[in-house]
């Protein structure tokens, strides 16, 4: 028995070395990335270099167990079959992965100085038709890509046979040695999904850096293009309502537009620049705030803070999602129609119109708080890349106040951003974005997990930390933009295609708002750039996706896994692309119809094709 226990543990141990070989593997081809490129690796530090190696790990890890399910399954065979022909089945397979990925490895390589990103799907059309990128390269390039290859492969098919070779000998497993192989291969589901927290792993994970290039180094490509295969851009719609240029004429006559004078109404109360304070609330919905139309009492502390500043009554998310929402408010970039927002494709993010960029370059510090966990959605790839000077998430609290199944309650965060921002230097820009009003809603002083019940314990913790900060000497020189991420269908259940589905609250108050109105423009999510750059006496250059809230024109659109809405004073409406259904809910001014069709048409099938293009 202890003979055959001891078999079981080397079948093990040959599994585990199996692992640490393709991540040996991916090691040898990060190493030789940074060579190759050079000129980029060169403005890496030595310790941002180890860095790429230690958040990359997980990837890699991951990674190489997809790689290794397969010689799981065919040692499960071991009982009935010997195993050096198991042995030579394993051998053959991991002979012809080595050829296909380090040839993939070897392109990602190459074409990263023009790319600029990792192996992606953009590849897959260059596959198809080769002729086209051998054209590309001159035939000694060919013949020292061949040899490279090649001595990449018989390189690694030596190592593995060195590594390997004792095991050839291995003894026929007994049955009962198949469950323990089973446990083991159950067990490696945790790091395949990059470990037990509520996050898998996705690209977020092993961003570290605001230097965009050693994130692209920690990335593991062969991961990044399995999700690419996944998750491709394709499955973002491509939309052609019109010919393009008719579209991009529309388009442009919009921004182009002339605009009206439009009032100042943030008021210094010294000749210092006015800090800011972007609030995003998870989940908050126009059907919980009493003076929007909502239900009465759900949330009597944005009801009462709702009389003291500007409340903008016809405000929409662009999507129903986190990711949409947070893409919106800080990169000005609206959701898309299908499953996908920008964020699930990171390298079109690099040039987006990012917020936090207009405080940066008026010397402003600028922080991003987020209770939860910053990978999630691939957050942090978009935080990283808009260049916060500070991130705070999760993982800055003790575990004890770590209380929710997404993080922090709010109650504790807004004591950490209080007593933070006592040391903040000013002028500043900070976010903070909570958590406690996301399913499950498990805040723990609360006994009924509903959505009104944690909306209610969030305003009840938004509302202590609005007036402790008047207590502050930062309130008379803060603006305080109070807003959400997105709606709800949860409470008084409304359809995905429904407006008020989308329909959130954005509320502009602090000791700079001297003013109490309602704007009732019509506005969403990525209008906030446009709008508070101008009330800030900054420039933007002319945005296709974001209006000033204050201006001449009101508009909203909306988007979902099928269609999207349109939302102006004349006309909303609601077109389910998939089935070709239009669904109108109101149409006030058949004069304007027609044009206002065209227009909204317009601006979706522009967006789409500038995601496609970036």
């Amino acid at each position: 028995m202890e003979g055959k226990m001891r078999n079981c543990i080397r079948l093990l141990f040959f599994l585990i070395k199996y692992l640490a070989f393709w991540i040996a593997f991916f090691f040898f081809f990060r190493t030789f990335f940074l060579l190759y490129n050079y000129d980029f690796s060169s403005e890496l530090t030595f310790f941002e270099i180890l860095q790429t190696f230690w958040h990359g790990f997980a990837m890699d890890l991951s990674t190489a167990v997809y790689l290794s399910f397969f010689p799981l399954f065919i040692v499960l065979f071991s009982p009935i079959v010997r195993f050096h022909i198991l042995y030579t089945v394993i051998f053959v397979y991991t002979t012809v992965v080595l050829v296909v990925i380090s040839l993939l490895g070897l392109l990602d390589i190459g074409l990263y100085a023009d790319w600029g990103t990792r192996l992606s799907t953009q590849i897959i059309p260059a596959l198809e038709h080769p002729e086209g990128m051998l054209a590309c390269v001159t035939n000694l390039q060919l013949v020292v890509l061949l040899l490279i290859e090649i001595g990449i492969v018989i390189g690694f098919v030596f190592l593995y046979s060195f590594f390997f070779k004792k095991h050839k000998k291995q003894d026929k497993l007994e049955w009962w040695n198949v469950f323990v192989l089973l446990i083991y291969g159950a067990l490696l589901i945790i790091p395949m999904r990059g470990g037990v927290q509520l996050t898998p792993l996705n690209f977020s994970r092993v961003f570290f850096s605001s230097k965009l290039y050693a994130n692209h180094v920690a990335v593991n490509p062969y991961w990044a293009f399995s999700k690419r295969l996944i998750h491709n851009e394709s499955e973002v719609k491509k939309i052609a309502f019109m010919e393009q240029h008719q579209c991009d004429s529309i388009i442009q006559n919009a921004i182009s537009e002339p605009q009206k004078t439009i009032p100042i109404f943030i008021k210094p109360n010294s000749k210092k620049p006015v800090n800011v304070i972007l609030i995003v609330l998870e989940s908050f919905s126009n059907k919980v705030i009493e003076p929007l139309g909502g239900a009465p009492e759900v949330a009597p502390h944005f009801n009462k803070l709702a009389q003291e500043g500007i409340l903008f009554s016809n405000f929409y998310a662009t999507g129903n999602r986190s990711d949409k929402g947070i893409a919106a408010l800080l990169a000005a970039y609206p959701a898309l129609v299908g499953s996908y927002s920008i964020l699930y494709f990171p390298e079109k993010i690099k040039h987006l119109d990012y917020l936090s960029q207009y405080f940066t370059k008026n010397d402003y510090k600028t922080h991003f708080y987020y209770a939860g966990e910053v990978d999630f959605y691939n957050t942090k790839s978009l935080i990283l890349q808009s260049n916060y000077d500070d991130i705070v998430s999760v993982h800055n609290f003790p575990a004890s106040e770590r209380q929710q199944k997404w993080g922090v309650p709010d109650a504790p965060f807004y004591k950490k951003v209080l007593e933070d921002m006592s040391h903040f230097s000013t002028p500043f820009f900070l976010v903070t974005y909570n958590i406690s009003s996301h399913p499950p809603y498990d805040i723990p002083e609360l006994k009924e997990r509903t959505y009104e019940n944690a909306i209610s314990y969030s305003d009840k913790c938004l509302g202590g930390f609005i007036a402790q900060l008047k207590t502050t000497t930062l309130w008379d020189n803060t603006l305080i933009i109070i807003t959400s991420d997105h709606g709800t269908r949860a409470f008084k259940n409304s359809s995905i295609s429904d407006m008020i589905t989308y329909q959130i609250p954005m509320l502009w108050t602090g000791g700079v708002i001297d003013t109490a109105f309602i704007n009732e423009n019509i506005g969403m999510q990525s209008d906030l750039t446009a709008t508070l750059v101008q009330q800030l006496g900054w420039k933007s250059a002319p945005h296709p996706f974001s209006k000033n809230l204050f201006g001449n024109h009101s508009y909203a659109l909306y988007f979902n896994t099928d269609g999207y809405g349109f939302v102006s004073p004349e006309l909303a409406y609601h077109y389910d692309i998939e089935i070709n259904k239009m669904e109108f809910f109101y149409s006030k001014n058949e004069l304007k119809k027609d044009s206002l069709l065209r227009f909204s048409k317009a601006f979706v099938q522009f967006l789409h094709a500038d995601f496609r293009k970036r």
